[in-house]
């Protein structure tokens, strides 16, 4: 077998398993979907061929002068089998098929839900996975129906072709030996057609993606107040510009081949056709006395339907190899193993967390260079730990490696005393609470943003404790429906908006939602003023005794009363001690807090 021979061997068999791949979706979620959809094929396979021979017979019936009677008996069976297809058609694309694609949708969408969950965090570092997580995510479910619709079509279309190739051979074997060679060359060029197509759009992806971020800056709310302050806006719009000109470069690099294998594709699957062969059958029916009127109007019906049917034989064909394509990011999507994973399900009540000669790097960074340099860190249960340094200096990454969004490159963390890898990571992670820098408020209650989840009335009273330990009380007050009210104006025109400082307030309460045993608050109070950070700060010392806290920030308002300090730079650890200490060292530390000082003291 040649290396050719092996490529399209290859290729045949991958776009099987790919196809089959996203079949059992249906399969699984729609398993009457198959049985309406062959139905359809086989139904509008007989419709082709009835139509053929129902041609030819009315010809020669008028020809042969038969009974008027019997040939209205045929018409209206013919037209009794017409109307029964298309009402049930009409049933399928209009009841049946609505349907499906919303429990298609709901079942796919739902596993591609609980697939992302489990992505490694680093996943979103890599464009290219990326990129195909977008997909995965925008074509999964459509392109089920997609396939399942044209797996119907093209069933029918290839019993079709052979029951009209046979009957056309019966009638004239030239004009089907021409259709099947003229046909088979133009599914070849167009599945080059296709393939440069594909190469386009791929390359058109991210230059896509570029233009649809900037025209959601334009019209998200979240960017308004920013587009009207300084130059951001005019720069938006020059980029713009600049991505559309090369989207139309793109364009123009791919016009030529596509026009070419276009204009080709045409003639073969289309003047050849319909020309060349309406021409040679006028022809014959003029010289040919032996050839009746109804042979030979069945032969131009029948040529016309062969090199269509033949010629969407080869589009179907393509489409799959297409949907292949689609597939494999998906499937890359689907069976992606997560690197974060441990066995053990068991996670015992905290005690302690060591870091010991900790290096990091992320994995897709454009260089090696370590982003967390040998760092040792002992936290004993009940300890109120800082962590502290300007934005930069790898404090938060430490937080995403502690709760393990990413693992180490190099040393340890160990928790009670084993490593943290040993540990399924959603077990683990039930013991940490924490507050990102990036927190967000979701389109859901009060209450249901504070739980992370579901809310019942037997958690009430852990909602209403929370808010309180995050000094959101007084807000609460002032909200319609209490922890009831709904968050953001998204779905609901009675929707609240909080301010920054107040969401902030929300994404803390989770903290306190639950027994979280170790507390960690990256910048918690990075939205507030130093009076009321003052007094958050205080809130959460006294609703987290005797529970372990790690306060990330580069603000040092509650270092003072933090057991141990952590000073952080370019990724190492350059001072620690508590506050007392690192002052009479009179080093990085003191020197930040002394600056900062004189702003809180002007500010109060």
């Amino acid at each position: 077998m040649s290396k050719k021979e092996k490529k399209q061997k290859n290729n045949l068999v991958r776009v099987s398993k790919n196809l089959w791949f996203m079949l059992k979706y249906s399969f699984k979620y729609a398993p009457s979907y198959t049985a309406v959809t062959l139905c359809e094929g086989f139904g509008r396979a007989a419709w082709h061929i009835i139509g053929i021979l129902f041609t030819k017979y009315i010809f020669d019936a008028i020809e042969s002068g038969t009974d008027f009677k019997t040939v209205l008996f045929w018409i209206l069976l013919v037209a009794g089998y017409n109307a029964a297809f298309e009402l049930f058609n009409k049933w399928r694309l209009e009841v049946y098929v609505p349907k499906v694609r919303l429990t298609l949708h709901e079942g796919i969408q739902t596993e591609l839900y609980k697939k992302a969950r489990q992505l490694d965090q680093s996943c979103y570092d890599d464009p290219e996975f990326y990129n195909d997580f977008i997909w995965a995510i925008r074509e999964s479910d459509s392109r089920t129906v997609q396939i399942m619709e044209n797996f119907s079509i093209f069933i029918n279309r290839v019993i079709s072709s052979i029951v009209i190739l046979g009957l056309l051979a019966s009638m004239d074997i030239v004009v089907a030996g021409v259709l099947l060679i003229s046909v088979g060359l133009g599914f070849v060029i167009k599945n080059k057609l296709n393939k440069a197509q594909y190469d386009k759009r791929l390359e058109m992806n991210p230059i896509d993606r570029k233009l649809g971020y900037i025209g959601r800056v334009f019209y998200l709310q979240d960017y308004s107040k920013e587009l009207r302050q300084g130059g951001i806006a005019e720069h938006l719009m020059n980029d713009y510009k600049a991505t559309t000109h090369t989207k139309v470069a793109c364009i123009k690099k791919h016009m030529g081949k596509i026009f070419g294998l276009s204009l080709i594709s045409s003639m073969l699957t289309n003047i050849i056709p319909s020309v060349g062969v309406t021409s040679y059958l006028i022809v014959r029916y003029i010289l040919d006395a032996t050839l009746s009127l109804g042979s030979f109007s069945a032969s131009i019906n029948a040529s016309f339907k062969l090199y269509w049917t033949i010629g969407d034989i080869g589009n179907y064909l393509n489409a799959f190899n297409d949907h292949s394509l689609y597939i494999e990011r998906v499937r890359k999507f689907i069976e992606y193993e997560p690197k974060i994973k441990g066995d053990d399900v068991t996670v015992p009540p905290f005690e302690s967390l060591t870091i010991r000669n900790l290096d990091f790097a992320y994995p897709f960074a454009k260089n090696s260079k370590k982003t967390l340099s040998n760092l040792n860190i002992e936290i004993k249960k009940g300890e109120k730990i800082a962590f502290v340094g300007y934005n930069g200096a790898g404090k938060t990454i430490l937080i995403k490696l502690i709760m393990r969004l990413y693992d180490t490159t190099g040393g340890e963390i160990l928790y009670n005393g084993r490593n943290i890898t040993e540990y399924a990571p959603d077990k683990y992670r039930e013991h940490i609470g924490a507050v990102f820098q990036d927190y967000r408020v979701f389109a859901a209650t009060v209450a249901e943003n504070v739980m992370g989840g579901e809310y019942t009335d037997a958690d009430e009273e852990a909602v209403m404790y929370a808010l309180r330990a995050a000094s959101f009380d007084g807000k609460l007050e002032q909200l319609p429906n209490g922890i009831h009210s709904q968050l953001t104006t998204e779905f609901s025109k009675d929707g609240v908006g909080l301010s920054g400082g107040e969401s902030q307030k929300i994404a803390i309460a989770r903290v306190f939602a639950r027994p979280f045993e170790l507390i960690i608050m990256d910048e918690p109070s990075s939205a507030l003023d130093p009076i009321a950070e003052y007094e958050l700060n205080q809130s959460i010392l006294k609703n987290a005794e005797g529970r372990t806290v790690i306060f990330i920030s580069h603000r040092l308002s509650t270092t003072r009363m933090a057991d141990r300090i952590y000073m952080f730079d370019n990724g190492k650890i350059i001072e620690s001690g508590s506050h007392d200490a690192l002052m009479l060292q009179n080093g990085k530390y003191a020197e930040m807090y002394r600056v900062q000082a004189k702003k809180y003291k002007n500010a109060i």
